[in-house]
């Protein structure tokens, strides 16, 4: 009887230390802070170019950045130019979620990355990212592991922060995926009635 008490208490200690260890450790990580060094240059001002050559340089990549990276590769294009355009167009895509309370400065994690992939690449994932994702339980989870089985992204945890090179690497990778799909719409044109002869 004693013995069985002890083990309930270890357990529950053990628990409890765990769960404390994954909260902060989730804190440190992820989306839960600021980049510490400002950048030498001025994202909004580049264009869409520039803007992507600023990425490869950069050391840690913010959840504004990340967000103006997913809509070039959506889109080809960001028509957006201010965090709530383009928060407000990502909400409306299905893209990010209100509930993960995004904070534009704030390092971006992996996981919200690879939700934001799965979603433009219209990757479905496994049983339990299509279950358990949907409802909002476990959704920047599963699509991380879904983009790590499937090699877009190296193994690590979904609430580690991501860097510039390891974005444009991503980047590159759903891109070629993208064509793969035949995701990206072709434009079409009228050429008009042929000639009569």
């Amino acid at each position: 009887m004693l013995a069985n008490r002890r083990h309930k208490i270890d357990l529950a200690d053990l628990t409890r230390a765990a769960l404390v260890g994954v909260l902060s450790f989730g804190v440190i990580g992820g989306c839960a802070r600021p980049r510490k060094t400002a950048p030498a240059v001025d994202p909004a001002g580049l264009d869409d170019m520039g803007f992507q050559a600023y990425l490869a340089d950069i050391p840690l990549v913010t959840v504004d950045e990340a967000c103006r990276a997913m809509l070039i590769l959506a889109d080809g294009e960001d028509k957006t130019k201010t965090w709530s355009k383009r928060r407000e167009v990502l909400l409306s895509r299905g893209l990010i979620r209100s509930a993960w309370g995004l904070q534009p400065n704030n390092l971006v994690d992996r996981g919200t990355v690879a939700f934001m992939i799965c979603r433009i690449c219209e990757i479905r994932g496994g049983v339990n990212c299509l279950v358990l994702g949907s409802v909002g339980l476990g959704d920047r989870r599963y699509a991380h592991r879904e983009l790590v089985h499937r090699g877009l992204m190296p193994r690590s945890t979904e609430w580690q922060s991501i860097t510039g090179g390891q974005m444009v690497s991503l980047l590159g990778k759903a891109d070629e995926l993208m064509e793969e799909k035949e995701l990206y719409g072709t434009e079409t044109f009228d050429l008009g009635a042929e000639p009569v002869h």
